[in-house]
């Protein structure tokens, strides 16, 4: 009788489970036996994997980490740009030029022709236009100006590359995880369907039940096949856990954000712009004059003659072209469309903000649910070991939180692509200032000096800011008589610190007033050395001794002993040695400097034109080679700090790749 009435519960539990009026006449009692035993190894099944996924759950609440740090380890490409110019040879354009000519017959008339043949040879220099050296100077300068368009255009095009390798970091995680959850699933729901294939063979479920069945289970493992032969055709994406287990983030609030700066590169761009169509209208209105230098021969019909003769061929443009205007006109149009741009950004970024938030809502009430559906389970299994226990409530709420779990999988991934995206567009990306400090990069590696006077009435930090506001990387420092070691050793831990190099700048001049200037030099290259300075740079000037002219020879040999001298000591101790010199620099000095491999600050300030000083020092930059000397500004000799670019451009297309300032109170307050 006992028996008869656990058959009779049995064929109950499973009419009551598939809710329909089933043929139960094939099913003996020990199919349900077994059929039961089966669906309790689903339930046990189901058990471990969903104590799996709460035990991850729990483990991720406890080790969450932000998404902007785990953001930060993410590979960045990056762009190579070569910094020099291409060195321009400071040589006048001379050509030779032959002409010939025969004449066949002479004409109509005696009077009709004058020679038989002529031959002309000799030299045309194009001193002004098309092909002159001042020509090519303006052609370099034009080139380096589009040259800096084009890195700004590739430093935006890095900006993207970097959103779409940090995107791919995410799907890629994000999938990882999506397929985790969906193996899963796939195990769950292939345990269910060989179960329903089993339940149609006993007649317990109708076909359509079956291929149901067998439809939930292909749909995910067709899912699943999907995202994994992704990750397999993207093989080089690591992947990053922490994104997984980060906090959402919050977005920068719209009214925080500087849309101005958004637009800066396309400002900047222009600002090249209108400097490239200004250079190039005042080329094209040069006059083209040419220099002619020939020798003749005629040979006529009464005698032969030969002479020398020089000429001039000059022209003048006159009317502006069509292509100037067209170009005046398109600048004109892209300034007034920055505003606009500004606008569509803001209109845009103001969509995003709204669209992440109302996603973020969507996942905080997914991830409310899972409380629910954990409190549901424990519901479910409280009354697993009764006889009239039945798995079915178990298996459903357990399909619901794997789908909440993709759900929050599938809405977290498009959560923080719309965050990278926001990041971009906004300008508050991590690499958002590297179009701003391209921009501001007009002095990358520089060097400039300081005075003891600016050092004792500034602060270390006011200092250091100033210096890396003009992207210094060595100075010249001058401590002065009285010297505040305190204040030299932590200015030296602070310019360490942000990769600046501090040299003891040596600026007396009564060095050079004896042979044995050197004897009172090396007590303050030990001094230099004790104090802890990375190096020496000597500004020694006996030009400014009344009898300098006099004594050119006597002041350059006291000036190579010096300087030979210096260059021993300071190699025997390990330091390096810099010096500075005028423009007038005696070769033979210059010889010397290169020979001893010392680095030379070429002092370019006077009233002298850009065109006077490179001519003026070209020897000397000759022989010491691009290589071994600096060409140093004086900030006093310019309006506004466009014209310091404008000057740095004309002389780096001249040959010069390396630049200084003299010196920093003259920098402090000058570039904006």
């Amino acid at each position: 009788m006992r028996k008869l009435l656990q058959i009779i519960l049995l064929v109950n539990f499973f009419i009551f489970f598939n809710a329909q009026n089933k043929s139960t006449l094939s099913v003996n009692s020990k199919s349900l036996s077994i059929l039961a035993a089966e669906y309790k190894e689903i339930y046990a099944a189901a058990k471990v994997i969903m104590a799996n996924l709460l035990s991850d759950n729990n483990s991720s609440e406890n080790n969450h980490t932000t998404f902007s740090a785990s953001d930060i380890s993410l590979h960045k490409a990056g762009l190579t740009i070569d910094p020099k110019n291409t060195e321009f040879k400071n040589k006048p354009h001379i050509n030779w030029v032959s002409d010939m000519s025969y004449n066949f017959s002479p004409g109509l008339g005696e009077d009709n022709i004058f020679y038989r043949a002529r031959v002309s040879s000799g030299f045309d220099w194009l001193a002004l236009g098309e092909g002159s050296l001042k020509n090519q100077k303006m052609q370099n300068a034009l080139n380096q100006k589009m040259k800096s368009i084009d890195v700004l255009e590739k430093q935006k095009y890095k900006k993207e590359i970097d959103y779409r390798e940090n995107l791919g970091h995410v799907r890629t995680a994000f999938d990882a995880r999506k397929i985790q959850l969906l193996s899963d699933y796939e195990k769950l729901l292939k345990l269910q369907n060989e179960f329903t294939a089993k339940q149609n063979k006993s007649g317990l479920k109708n076909d359509a039940e079956a291929a149901q069945s067998k439809y939930r289970l292909d749909k995910i493992s067709i899912e699943k096949k999907s995202l994994e032969s992704l990750i397999k055709a993207d093989n080089n994406q690591i992947v990053n856990n922490e994104i997984i287990n980060s906090d959402i983030p919050d977005l920068m609030p719209i009214e925080n954000i500087d849309f101005s700066a958004l637009v800066k590169d396309k400002e900047i761009a222009l600002k090249m712009e209108k400097e490239i169509f200004a250079m190039k209208r005042k080329r094209d209105k040069q006059p083209d004059l040419r220099l002619k230098l020939r020798y003749n021969y005629y040979s006529a019909l009464s005698r032969d003659r030969n002479f020398a003769s020089v000429g001039a061929t000059l022209s003048l443009p006159v009317s502006r072209s069509k292509n100037d205007l067209e170009t005046e006109n398109e600048i004109k149009l892209k300034e007034n469309s920055l505003q606009d741009i500004q606008l569509v950004y803001r209109d845009r970024i103001s969509t995003m903000y709204r669209e992440y938030y109302l996603l973020k809502s969507e996942i905080d009430v997914l991830e409310s649910e899972v409380q629910y559906l954990e409190a549901e389970l424990k519901v479910n299994s409280t009354n697993e070991k009764s006889n009239t226990f039945s798995p079915a409530p178990y298996l459903a709420t357990a399909e619901k939180l794997l789908n909440n779990q993709i759900q929050i999988c599938e809405k977290k991934a498009d959560l923080y692509e719309k965050y990278l995206e926001y990041k971009m567009l906004s300008g508050t990306d991590k690499t958002s200032d590297s179009l701003q400090n391209f921009a501001n990069d007009d002095n990358v590696g520089n060097e400039t000096y300081i005075w003891s006077s600016f050092f004792t009435n500034y602060s270390n930090a006011y200092i250091i800011n100033l210096m890396n506001h003009w992207h210094i990387n060595r100075v010249f420092l001058s401590v002065g008589k009285v010297t505040d070691l305190v204040k030299v050793a932590d200015f030296m831990t602070m310019a360490a610190q942000n990769n600046i190099q501090v040299y003891r700048l040596i600026g007396e001049n009564s060095y050079a007033a004896t042979d044995n200037g050197f004897v009172d030099l090396q007590i303050a290259l030990e001094d230099a050395k004790n104090m802890g300075f990375a190096g020496v740079h000597l500004d020694i000037e006996p030009h400014t001794f009344d009898d300098y002219k006099a004594n050119v020879d006597l002041y350059a040999q006291r000036l190579i002993n010096l300087f030979s001298n210096s260059k021993t000591w300071c190699t025997q101790n390990n330091m390096d040695l810099g010096v500075s010199v005028p423009m007038h620099l005696p070769v033979e000095v210059a010889t010397v400097l290169h020979d001893n491999n010392i680095m030379t600050y070429i002092m370019a300030y006077d009233v002298l034109t850009l065109d006077k000083k490179l001519n003026k020092t070209l020897a000397i930059r000759n022989i010491l080679g691009p290589d071994l000397y600096v060409w140093v500004f004086r900030i006093n000799d310019f309006q506004a700090f466009s014209d310091l670019l404008d000057a740095e451009a004309y002389v780096q297309a001249a040959g010069v790749t390396k630049i200084g300032y003299y010196d920093l109170s003259q920098m402090n307050n000058f570039k904006p």
